[in-house]
């Protein structure tokens, strides 16, 4: 077979391409497959920490069309390649065949021939490691069907051209799959959470919500999206105190204080709620969460009501209808309403506000409120 020279920029423009959209590596290493006259091609990781003991599986794999049993039969042979230690121990970028390794007949005579590359109809195979640390390889292997020759200097030239460029787009993949699974990993956690969390970044935009905030979202009653900006759907005017909390809180203010305490949210039928914007003062390994974002949670809580009673009363003796007052001023109620719950009236309830206030060293219902949403425990129970 002779060779014939590819065209190397489109190639380098498709494994490129990869960085970007992992799932165009079928494509890419189908053309660098047909660019040397080979079977298929197969890119990944290979784990030989426990290859004298017969496994080293890849632990990512990529490939061009194939029959997906064989290349799931692969990792249990690796260990019976004739030569094989060769495939780790070479140098970095520097590609070598099977059949310069070890002579045909050789290798022909090998259980891995017989029981691996034989029935598929395989002869040659260029391996070559883009990546090498302790443990871990990083190989491009390009099997050849056993109608062609064995391969030659100038597929082993090229391969080894396409190699660096192979290493940079998948080292990016492994970036942005660390960065999809922390991504993940955020949700899980916030998901537990049984309060409303929006992390907002530049411009109010919303940049991430949990499952309680997707709720919020879709019900369409307290807070909506505009362009993808988080808005409260009832303002006084052309900002509502949520939006001033949440630029004070990007701006990394960390005395946004008592503004971003109990921000009073109101429904479009007077439902009631209250959030609380945080600034985020650190900066994780990756940038996902950090620095010129903030975190909103949104807390409604009127099934945890029970709770907060027993808390205030266990941890400042306050009476039960003291703390049915309080509990009741943390989700939004004003003392008109409170009275009319309670069937008692408005000094009534006030009293039992100036009592809550004395018993928990709070001076006013924003504080007290403040205090009462502190103490309320926002995991969700476990169905």
């Amino acid at each position: 077979m002779t060779f014939v020279k590819p065209d190397y920029d489109a190639l380098v423009g498709s494994i490129y391409d990869c960085a970007a959209n992992p799932e165009l590596w079928p494509e890419a290493l189908a053309q660098i497959r047909d660019a040397v006259g080979g079977a298929y091609a197969l890119v990944g990781f290979v784990d030989t920490s426990q290859y004298a003991l017969g496994a080293a599986p890849f632990m990512v794999r990529h490939n061009s069309e194939w029959d997906e049993e064989w290349l799931i039969k692969l990792a249990s042979h690796l260990a019976s390649i004739p030569s094989g230690g060769g495939m780790f121990d070479t140098g970095l970028d520097v590609a070598w065949t099977q059949l310069k390794c070890s002579p045909e007949v050789e290798f022909q005579s090998g259980d891995f021939y017989k029981h691996w590359v034989q029935p598929q109809g395989l002869r040659d195979t260029i391996n070559i490691p883009y990546v090498q640390r302790t443990h871990l390889t990083g190989m491009l292997s390009i099997p050849s069907f056993a109608s062609r020759e064995p391969y030659g200097a100038e597929e082993c030239k090229l391969i080894e051209r396409l190699s660096p460029h192979i290493r940079r787009a998948m080292m990016i993949n492994d970036v942005v799959d660390k960065g999809k699974m922390a991504t993940a990993l955020h949700r899980q956690a916030l998901d537990t959470l049984s309060t409303a969390v929006f992390v907002i970044g530049a411009g109010r935009r919303l940049l991430f919500t949990n499952n309680s905030g997707d709720k919020i979202l879709q019900e369409d009653v307290l807070l909506g999206l505009n362009n993808q900006t988080l808005q409260a759907k009832r303002m006084a005017g052309k900002e509502s105190a949520l939006d001033i909390a949440i630029d004070r809180a990007l701006k990394g203010d960390l005395a946004v204080g008592i503004s971003g305490i109990g921000v009073p949210l109101i429904g479009l039928q007077g439902e009631r709620a209250a959030a609380y914007v945080l600034p985020i003062a650190g900066q994780d390994i990756r940038g996902s969460i950090g620095k010129g974002q903030c975190i909103v949670f949104v807390a409604k809580r009127s099934e945890q009501q029970p709770i907060v009673i027993e808390v205030m009363r266990t941890l400042f003796d306050l009476t039960v209808t003291e703390a049915r007052v309080a509990a009741q001023l943390a989700i939004g109620e004003n003392p008109q309403n409170i009275a009319q719950s309670l069937d008692v009236s408005v000094n009534t309830v006030r009293t039992h506000l100036k009592h809550a206030f004395a018993k928990t060293q709070t001076h006013d219902q924003t504080s007290l409120s403040g205090l009462v949403n502190g103490l309320v425990p926002p995991v969700r129970s476990a169905p």
